[in-house]
């Protein structure tokens, strides 16, 4: 039988398994603990096939209400291979369903990448003129994306425009003049934890998806092994592929050096001038190099929170990795997460990841940050919607661990009382 168990793939022989099967599942025991508790995990037979297509994307009614209400330009950015032109699909199938009519062009393909790579207004009307939708995948690779698009907008305006990119550092920075105001924007991330689980029973996925990730095409394969294999080869095939080939950059494993440093950092405050130090490079090349990664979404930066910059710090961030998956295959270490170093940290990454996923994923806008003080009192995250003027806190706790210091500190300063996150009531904040 087939086993679809993050926990058995996770936790080496030592804690021992036997399988009962039990009609048509299969119930795996596994005799041992996680975080306290004995493990029974139900898993369901091989013949429940094709589990990608069981896994609905939960943005994907977000950017539908979007392409179909907005008026706008809509564009879906997100890393490779994250699922956005199989929501595009799964778009076009339900469009086709209620009788409207599309034209799909894939701008990795040269062919179509021709039949729109124009501003002449007389092409792109013979070309979406008999078309309700135009459908575009990848098209940061259109010479002059926005231009093109803001014709579109402006000349054509039956058409409705949804445009998908795997690097918003090209295709934003193409759109910003020409579509100021034309256009609304949402980022798709690897799945989350909770599109792939439902909302119980998360803490039985946990040690796989704090080794190995989230990419679609690591979840769904069944091997250990085999999923660290691929997420080497998506390191060394296309991690960094919109960077170095958009942005020439000169010292190509410069910038792969650097981000692998970054992966033995994450949820800690990052030195600039110390990294620069260590590869030879200049600060301003360091900045840059971070301003790729998060804009080709390896990376996010989460910046601090302050309203007395001579009380607080204020100008070093933080920085996690979107998949812990890539992460971990940077530094080489996919062990059993429980019994490793930096549990604390990959938990952290963990649940501020998850976080934005959720923010993603339900269209919203909220700021995001941490906070800490010049004595040493810290919060691991706080958020704030646009027109609320104080944050909501959040400490994360690997473990049983009380409030810290530094939560009463926080507490004492603005009267927020932050709370608490660990492994007892993690799926409320991620779900």
């Amino acid at each position: 039988m087939l086993y679809n168990s993050a926990l058995t793939e996770s936790f080496g022989p030592q804690y021992g398994r036997k399988k009962l099967d039990i009609f048509d599942y299969n119930l795996t025991i596994i005799s041992g603990e996680f975080w306290g508790n004995p493990l029974i995990y139900l898993t369901i037979p091989i013949r429940s096939t094709n589990i990608g297509n069981m896994i609905p994307r939960l943005i994907e009614k977000v950017v539908k209400s979007a392409l179909l209400g907005s008026g706008k330009i809509v564009l879906l950015l997100g890393a490779r291979q994250v699922g956005k032109t199989t929501i595009l699909n799964n778009l076009a199938s339900s469009l086709q369903d209620q009788n409207q009519t599309m034209i799909y062009l894939n701008c990795d393909l040269e062919e179509d990448r021709r039949r729109l790579d124009t501003t002449s207004l007389t092409i792109l009307r013979d070309l979406v003129k008999n078309f309700d939708f135009l459908l575009v995948d990848e098209a940061q690779r259109l010479t002059n994306s926005g231009l093109t698009l803001k014709i579109i907008h402006d000349q054509l305006p039956k058409t409705k425009v949804l445009a998908t990119g795997s690097s918003s550092l090209n295709l934003k920075n193409k759109l910003s003049d020409p579509l100021t105001g034309r256009y609304l924007d949402f980022t798709l991330y690897p799945f989350s934890l909770v599109e792939t689980s439902g909302k119980q029973n998360l803490d039985y996925f946990l040690p796989s998806v704090m080794n190995f990730g989230l990419y679609p095409e690591i979840y769904l394969d069944q091997n250990p092994a085999a999923k660290a294999t691929k997420l080497i080869k998506i390191i060394d095939s296309y991690l960094f592929k919109d960077i170095l080939e958009f942005q020439k950059v000169r010292q190509p494993q410069i910038l792969k050096d650097l981000t692998k440093a970054l992966a033995y950092q994450i949820g800690s405050e990052v030195n600039e001038n110390e990294l620069a130090s260590r590869l030879k490079i200049d600060r301003k090349t360091v900045i840059n190099y971070f301003d790729l990664l998060e804009k080709t979404f390896v990376i996010v930066r989460v910046f601090p929170f302050s309203q007395n910059p001579r009380r607080e710090i204020g100008r070093k961030y933080k920085i996690y990795f979107v998949d812990l998956g890539i992460r971990n295959a940077l530094i080489g270490d996919f062990n059993v997460p429980t019994i490793r170093a930096d549990i604390g940290k990959l938990w952290e990454n963990f649940l501020v990841i998850e976080r934005l996923k959720k923010i993603a994923n339900a269209g919203e806008i909220i700021n995001v940050n941490f906070w800490r003080s010049y004595g040493g009192a810290e919060i691991d995250y706080l958020e704030r919607k646009p027109m609320e003027k104080l944050p909501r806190a959040f400490e994360f706790k690997f473990g049983q661990g009380k409030m810290s210091k530094g939560a009463r500190s926080f507490e004492e300063k603005y009267n927020i009382k932050p709370q608490l996150v660990n492994q007892e009531n993690f799926s409320d904040f991620i779900s």
